[in-house]
């Protein structure tokens, strides 16, 4: 990505995207190397771990509040979420998995009463979001997935702030081993740098 060239793309000024840049670097979504530009970052083990304590125990903080003050209503918002899942799955339709994946984490959040776990989480799984795409290609593991949710739901429903914890602590276990798989596969591969197109070259010589 050279910022010229993003320009271009999006048909946006400099100043947009420097912008936007400066944010996703605070986020810790990319890094700009000197002279060559932003390249999307990559987690170390530690901090993959860090932020996935911390992703899991706010889920937790959400469940327990979800089972005791969650609506009816968001209830069946929630399990509409986890079917709308289900049914993306059995058409293998990865971009419709993904969109009700992100709206049963919002049903969730909500659920919980609390105005700043949705904020929260989203900080959190943007900065993961590389575990998303490997679990949706390891075999069963969509499957088992929307199994864990359900039994989720379930202790949701039943309205158990207990059992809804060790739900997600068992879900967020299981994703964690393919995330940690995935993330040693990333690690044995070179970091990919942004190289200078010649557009870019003569760009710089008009400038």
């Amino acid at each position: 990505m050279i910022e010229r060239e993003l320009c271009d793309r999006l048909q946006v000024s400099r100043t947009s995207v420097r912008e936007a840049l400066r944010r996703l670097e605070a986020e810790r979504l990319v890094q700009i190397i000197p002279n060559k530009g932003p390249v999307v970052r990559r987690l170390s083990t530690k901090e993959f771990l860090d932020l996935w304590d911390i992703r899991t125990t706010i889920e937790c903080l959400a469940a327990r509040r979800f089972a005791l003050h969650g609506s009816d209503a968001q209830i069946l918002a929630l399990e509409k979420c986890i079917h709308a899942m289900d049914q993306a799955l059995v058409n293998e339709d990865e971009h419709r998995i993904r969109v009700a994946k992100n709206d049963f984490f919002e049903c969730f959040m909500m659920g919980s009463g609390n105005f700043a776990l949705p904020d929260l989480l989203r900080q959190l799984n943007a900065q993961l979001s590389f575990m998303w795409a490997s679990s949706l290609r390891v075999p069963g593991r969509p499957t088992a997935s929307i199994k864990d949710l359900m039994a989720l739901l379930e202790t949701i429903k039943a309205r158990n702030p207990e059992a809804a914890n060790a739900a997600v602590i068992l879900y967020n276990e299981r994703a964690k081993i393919i995330a940690l798989a995935r993330l040693a596969e990333l690690e044995s591969e070179p970091a990919k740098t942004p190289t200078r197109s010649k557009r870019r070259v003569q760009s710089s010589a008009e400038t």
